[in-house]
């Protein structure tokens, strides 16, 4: 196997099990309040699930552009076991928390462990010769959904077989087991050296604040990510309400859902490449976007807890497609040295997606039932498709050009 296609695998395999560590908890917090930490009221779990989803990705919005550039002056690898080794410490911690403030502090100081995902992806893009990087930005895509699907599932299985504590032992081993295979296997630099003299910070900054590409990937990305982790904190409480509220494996219920819905994420984000060669990007991901927000309006529509859950699936389908090709086109848009920096304050900005994204369905639900957030989740995805089709032009401009400077 080439070099490059090694990396990726394992770069992608490492998410995986990162992914699984960090939304591993999702599909059991709303339950471990309420059933852990002395918090009986349903809106207030709700609010303070929303509270404790949203802060981690909110801390790590600021913590990325840092461990970013950790790994342009240290090395990727030297960055990325920094990450793991504070998280299995912070995550281990989890299991010894008494009330909800507690569990926020240690959710804001895992937050702060944020990073891996922008420096794995600017390091698949690096090694990644130019005209594999849909399939490789499909693996990495990949490896992000496969770790929500079986983390969720991992999570309730392990909570409701043996209680809402266990599951922080798991991941937190998991967590330590990435560590030794980004030891082992990752190079200590595989991007490009960092220049000697480094630009500085606003000028950085300014690469894609000024690029009118650029802008409206992030700006995508945030509200994808505002609309699908929206539904997370109210998730196992909306699920629980539709069972009659005296279902005993509303954990593990919710994590088969999660992982249906991963399933045909991955399925969708490997077959991009094929996708890409018979249709314009701008075009996919219009139209893909606009039936995720279609999708959503279905899912209140629903009667049953497996209708529900297939259109979950359905819904995962459509989302599998955006993520990579939005990806693609930013890394089309910067040379290969920007790459590293531009990469990581785009996540920053589009990580800010899965901060608002709870913290409002926790409190529109909490003010105005369940049913608005599915709605409101829906215009989002609504917004995000108006707004590729407008700027379809721009952006295949911007794709013809740079293909003309690669060729070049």
């Amino acid at each position: 196997m080439e070099y490059w296609k090694r990396l990726v695998y394992i770069i992608a395999a490492i998410q995986v099990g990162m992914g699984i560590t960090i939304i591993g908890v999702v599909s059991f917090i709303p339950l471990f309040l309420t059933s852990e930490l002395g918090v009986h009221d349903p809106g207030e779990a709700a609010f303070w699930s929303g509270l404790i989803s949203g802060v981690t990705p909110f801390f790590v919005a600021f913590a990325t552009p840092i461990w970013t550039m950790q790994a342009q002056k240290y090395g990727e690898k030297a960055a990325m076991a920094g990450i793991l080794f504070l998280l299995s410490i912070i995550v281990f911690a989890n299991t010894f928390v008494r009330t909800p403030v507690e569990f926020l502090i240690l959710r804001i100081l895992q937050g702060m462990t944020g990073g891996f995902v922008a420096i794995g992806m600017a390091l698949v893009m690096n090694v990644t010769p130019k005209e594999k990087l849909p399939w490789a930005m499909g693996v990495f895509q990949a490896s992000m959904v496969s770790g929500i699907m079986f983390g969720p599932l991992a999570g309730g299985m392990i909570a409701d077989a043996f209680g809402y504590r266990m599951p922080f032992l798991v991941f937190a081993g998991l967590s330590v087991l990435c560590l030794v295979i980004t030891l082992l296997y990752i190079p200590k630099r595989a991007g490009p050296e960092t220049p000697k003299k480094r630009e500085p910070f606003l000028k950085q900054l300014s690469l894609f604040i000024h690029n009118p590409v650029v802008r409206l990937m992030i700006l995508l990305q945030f509200l994808c990510n505002f609309g699908m982790t929206g539904i997370g904190p109210i998730l196992p409480l909306y699920i629980q309400h539709m069972m009659g509220g005296d279902a005993a494996i509303v954990a593990t219920i919710v994590g088969i859902i999660i992982f249906a819905s991963g399933g045909t994420s991955v399925c969708a984000s490997l077959l991009v490449p094929h996708f890409t060669r018979h249709f314009p990007m701008p075009r996919i991901i219009a139209v893909a976007t606009l039936l995720t927000g279609v999708n959503f309006i279905f899912q209140y529509l629903m009667p049953t807890v497996t209708t529900l859950g297939i259109m979950r699936g359905i819904t995962g389908m459509t989302l599998g497609f955006v993520m990579p090709i939005a990806n693609t086109i930013i890394a089309s848009a910067v040379t290969s040295e920007q790459r590293g920096m531009v990469v990581g304050f785009a996540a920053s900005f589009s990580i800010m997606g899965n901060v608002a994204g709870p913290v409002a369905s926790g409190a529109i639900a909490m003010h105005f039932g369940y049913a608005s957030v599915f709605w409101t989740t829906a215009a989002c995805f609504f917004a995000a498709a108006w707004l590729i089709y407008r700027r379809r032009r721009l952006i295949m401009a911007d794709l013809a050009l740079g293909r003309e400077k690669k060729t070049a």
